[in-house]
């Protein structure tokens, strides 16, 4: 920058302003600089050395608890990102995607980028490096996740997942069903197991903990035992869904109604049954989370009975607490979500036919 202004007799601050605020220099005094700076092959100041000299990066870093390419194939993470995006573009800031089940976590910090805050979507509350983020002070924005008690003070974005989900199961009971069983992902990370509703579920992950809260409150208001209730805990895509209609049926052949916790678990649901031939809704009823499917749902499929959360209002609320000028860093906010009614529910169907 010095040679340069020396170049063209003007300040050194002049030429910083040029790269850094350019609001402070003429438009023609900008060209006149950045012209020189092409000659010399200066493409402007070095992000590290702006980062140093500002305490600022321009980055927020999305921390989240599955691969780096799941981003881009789950519709909730991808409309989640896409608010998170809408906010960034706006401010003038990137993303930064910290994936917390990379497979070379074992020999990389994933924290290694800059950033001037985080996002924690749902993460497991136990990961290392989300101990390690919050050690680090940045303003942090809990998106459905408890912080630990040692770590309290961050803004939260949150949907009444417990509240959802018992109006899922009042739905369901109404309907006669008393043969229910729960499709899950993991409560801890990797886990895979089918257990009682009544079995003692982590909090590591605040989104399975309060759908299972939401379930027993469900359940418990009928009057039905939580101990004859299966949940079955699995990867949370269309294979899980499909894989754990035949462990749930194995242990309880005459199931009537599966609840999932997600929409890809129970888009996979409903294709485990229909290879087994149990036709979704008169034989197996089945419902949702998430709402990620378009108004008219996929040619040709039914349309999920599920709870339809704004997973763009999510990000977006998410990314204005980081970045828009006098929000409030502890702000807590409420999602809205909705129980809808979809073709994948009916009345329970009986062992005799009826």
């Amino acid at each position: 920058m010095k040679s340069i202004a020396s170049d063209l007799g003007v300040t050194h601050t002049s030429v910083s302003n040029a790269y850094n605020n350019p609001a402070k220099v003429s438009a023609a005094l900008r060209e006149r600089i950045f012209a020189h700076a092409r000659t010399v092959d200066y493409d402007g100041p070095h992000p590290a050395a702006r980062s140093l000299r500002t305490g600022r990066c321009g980055a927020i870093g999305v921390v989240f608890n599955d691969s780096l390419s799941y981003a881009f194939i789950d519709p909730h993470d991808i409309a989640f990102l896409r608010g998170v995006a809408t906010v960034c573009e706006e401010a003038g800031a990137n993303i930064v995607l910290i994936p917390l089940n990379a497979r070379d976590a074992g020999r990389i910090d994933t924290l290694t980028a800059l950033v001037d805050g985080y996002i924690f979507n749902a993460p497991y509350r136990s990961h290392p490096v989300i101990r390690k983020a919050l050690a680090r002070g940045l303003p942090t924005v809990l998106v459905d996740f408890a912080a630990p008690e040692d770590a309290p003070g961050h803004a939260s974005v949150l949907t009444d997942d417990r509240a959802m989900m018992r109006a899922v199961v009042a739905h369901l009971l109404a309907l006669g069903h008393v043969d229910v069983g729960i499709v899950t992902f993991p409560s801890t990370e990797g886990h895979d197991a089918i257990l009682a509703l009544d079995a003692e579920v982590s909090a590591d992950n605040h989104v399975v903990y309060e759908r299972i809260m939401g379930c027993r409150d469900g359940f418990d208001a009928a009057g039905i035992a939580q101990a004859g209730v299966l949940v079955c805990e699995t990867t949370n895509s269309e294979a899980g869904g499909r894989a754990a209609v035949a462990r749930l049926l194995a242990r309880r052949p005459g199931l009537t109604a599966l609840v999932c916790f997600s929409d890809r678990l129970a888009r996979g649901v409903i294709a485990g049954c229909a290879a087994r031939g149990l036709a979704v809704p008169h034989r197996m009823s089945v419902t949702g989370f998430d709402g990620i499917e378009p108004a008219g749902g996929a040619p040709g499929a039914l349309r999920l009975t599920t709870v339809r959360q704004n997973a763009f209002d999510k990000g977006r609320s998410a990314a204005e607490c980081l970045l828009r000028a006098g929000a409030d860093p502890r702000a807590q906010i409420r999602i809205a979500a909705e129980f809808v009614v979809g073709e994948t529910s009916a009345e329970a169907w009986a062992l005799d036919g009826r």
